[in-house]
């Protein structure tokens, strides 16, 4: 017995101690990337009471958002904190994906169900690919969206698993909890449509907690009805005579409910989330009703509320956004998913060799009708997909994690564009899909072809490799510049990531490495109207004040309305004595973007200086003060000067 529970506790310790040997040396690595701006420079953040302001930022990844302002409240300005909790994250997915493997695979009845569930989960723990969802701060929308996903669908093959052991009185329980999952839909479906007027306010910009009160006390009223509906006497479950039956239906109903509520949190999130009813119904297809038939059928009963909400979600968001996808336009759906096919041909790649990784990569948008590499990229995938529908009922757990790979990279390898065409990140919940993959084949071909010790030999050669793959990539993580160092030298055709190595040799008034960086981001991409903007700025600080306004101007031509560009400009012509000329480009700046801080406080300069004028410098000033962080260093400044004008 004490062998027994030695060996079940074995595997997760030493998931445990892996990620703690691979993640705790770097919990001081710096804030990087996105975390300046969503976390650093980020105000709303700073009240994590302050729920509103949180909506009004991005109310579908509120709990995202909620967890971050913690933080902030937790540990200030710290990363270690930040990442611990990422950390312990990661350990919760590696635990509950352990627990879902093993659980299918006594379903399954594989014969090596130990070692298919541990060699998954272990490999799923060490990834390299992780890193960016776990190091860096920010992944953590991947990370904590993808522990919400795998609750689910732990709590729902509980919940299954609970209704088939209720024998013989499997066929009134079903029932029941079929009953039971279309009143929760229905119920769930008056709430999020009560939501939409708040929505609507959302978008409009006049969303303020008042107004939002008739929407939230509908919210309100719906969510007593769940209760109601939980609460109330199942007349099905009745007609079960033993009490351990009834006792059973009581517990998978919690575990459904469990289900359900996580499915809603991971929405709260990242969108990515919304993949669970997809997941929910390839494991009914795979795990539990063996047939298309059968597994169809859940959708009309207990899978009917996890489809709902997907539905609705985007309804909402296209009700507060206008926009399902992306708010502007980025490609057209065709280029996007040729290209998608050469992505998700080398994250596949990336799995099973994971160098080299980097933090930014910009894979180069794949024109029609593409090139001998798409269409390989494309027949690959056919193969695998076609593989697993053949192998579906002899290799249950292999078509399983093929099928969930591609139902999870879908949302954001396909039709819908998105800015960044490749990010490692994305592939993190799709990683339960390669975890199912390799567990299978080690313990499945390898395992009956050359036995257990030479099967385990391979999973341990794996997870050291990864492990010093792992480190070697981590070690990048701790400074700035060998990171963006690393991602121009790995893809040296990305623009973003030559700019954002030049912000970071601006910041350190490296002004000759900054200006190659920003050089190198035009040459690499000429439309880049914010390397534009920063190359002007490095000009225009040295006093070459024509050559600066030329690349200001650039940057206009190709993006249009630029605010930075402006600013940049007002300030350029300002230099050269052009006061009226520099006050129109503020103006101009706040007419593209009315909450721009740094343009009142240029006007607010003007008009205290050049012009003096006291009530329009008090207005800008006061205006500037309102939109700025309240740690900025001209925040002392403009106090001062605000109190001179006003008294």
């Amino acid at each position: 017995m004490k062998t027994a529970s030695l060996r079940r506790w074995l595997v997760p310790g030493l998931i445990t101690t892996s990620i703690a040997l691979l993640y705790l040396p770097f919990l001081a690595v710096p804030f990087e990337y996105d975390d300046k701006v969503e976390i650093l420079a980020n105000q709303v953040l700073r009240e994590p009471g302050n729920i509103t302001e949180l909506l009004r930022y991005n109310p579908f990844r509120l709990l995202l958002l909620w967890s971050f302002a913690a933080d902030l409240w937790a540990w200030g300005f710290r990363p270690q904190g930040y990442r611990a909790v990422n950390i312990l994250i990661h350990l919760g997915n590696s635990l509950m994906l352990l627990a879902i493997m093993r659980l299918f695979a006594e379903r399954w009845r594989l014969a090596e169900a130990g070692l298919f569930a541990a060699a998954g989960a272990l490999l799923f723990a060490v990834h390299p690919l992780a890193i960016e969802s776990v190091t860096y701060i920010s992944g953590r929308s991947s990370s904590l969206a993808t522990f919400f996903v795998l609750l689910s669908l732990l709590s729902y093959a509980r919940y299954v698993e609970l209704l088939e052991r209720a024998q013989p009185a499997a066929a009134v329980l079903r029932s029941g909890a079929q009953s039971l999952a279309r009143r929760i839909a229905l119920v769930l479906g008056l709430s999020l449509s009560a939501s939409l007027p708040v929505a609507w306010g959302v978008r409009h910009g006049d969303f303020t907690l008042r107004a939002a009160i008739p929407g939230l006390l509908a919210v309100i009223a719906c969510i007593i009805l769940l209760a109601a509906v939980l609460s109330r006497k199942n007349p099905e479950t009745d007609k079960v005579p033993p009490q351990s039956h009834r006792t059973l239906s009581r517990r998978a109903a919690i575990f459904y409910c469990v289900a359900l509520t996580a499915f809603l949190l991971g929405c709260l999130c990242k969108e990515i989330a919304a993949v669970t009813p997809a997941l929910l119904l390839l494991a009914e297809l795979q795990v539990w009703q063996k047939t298309w038939r059968g597994a169809l059928q859940r959708l009309g009963d207990r899978l009917l509320p996890f489809v709902l909400v997907p539905a609705l979600l985007i309804a909402l968001r296209a009700v507060a956004y206008g926009y399902i996808a992306s708010p502007e336009f980025l490609r057209p759906w065709h280029h996007n998913l040729i290209t998608q096919f050469e992505v998700v041909a080398r994250y596949l790649k990336l799995w099973l060799v994971p160098y080299p990784l980097s933090i930014y990569h910009e894979y180069p948008v794949v024109l029609p009708p593409g090139t001998l590499k798409t269409w390989l990229s494309a027949g690959l995938l056919a193969t695998l997909l076609a593989a697993a529908m053949v192998w579906r009922r002899r290799q249950p757990a292999l078509c399983f994690g093929l099928l969930a790979a591609a139902l999870c990279l879908a949302p954001t390898s396909s039709l819908f564009a998105l800015k960044e065409t490749m990010a490692e990140h994305r592939t993190y919940l799709p990683s339960l899909g390669y975890a199912f993959v390799a567990g299978a084949l080690l313990a499945g071909p390898v395992s009956r072809k050359f036995g257990n010790r030479i099967s385990g030999t391979v999973l341990l050669a794996m997870v050291l490799t990864y492990g010093v793959l792992h480190h070697s990539y981590q070690q990048l993580w701790t400074s700035e510049e060998l990171l963006w160092s690393h991602a121009v030298r790995v893809n040296p055709q990305a623009s973003d990531a030559w700019r954002y190595l030049g912000d970071l040799y601006l910041g350190l008034e490296r002004m000759d490495d900054s200006e190659r960086a920003f050089e190198r981001a035009v040459a690499a991409r000429p439309n880049n109207a914010e390397a534009l903007t920063k190359w002007g700025l490095i000009k225009a600080r040295r006093g070459e004040l024509e050559a600066g306004g030329e690349l200001f101007a650039r940057a206009l031509d190709v993006a249009g309305c630029y605010p930075p560009a402006l600013n940049n400009l007002a300030l350029v012509e300002r230099r050269r004595g052009d006061v009226l000329g520099a006050i129109d480009r503020y103006h101009q700046s706040l007419t593209c973007l009315s909450n721009n801080y740094r343009a009142h406080l240029g006007l607010g300069d003007i008009y205290y200086g050049e012009v003096v004028d006291r009530k329009q410098a008090a207005e800008h000033y006061s205006q500037a003060l309102e939109l700025m962080d309240p740690l900025h260093p001209d925040m002392p400044m403009i106090k001062a000067r605000l109190l001179e004008l006003t008294w």
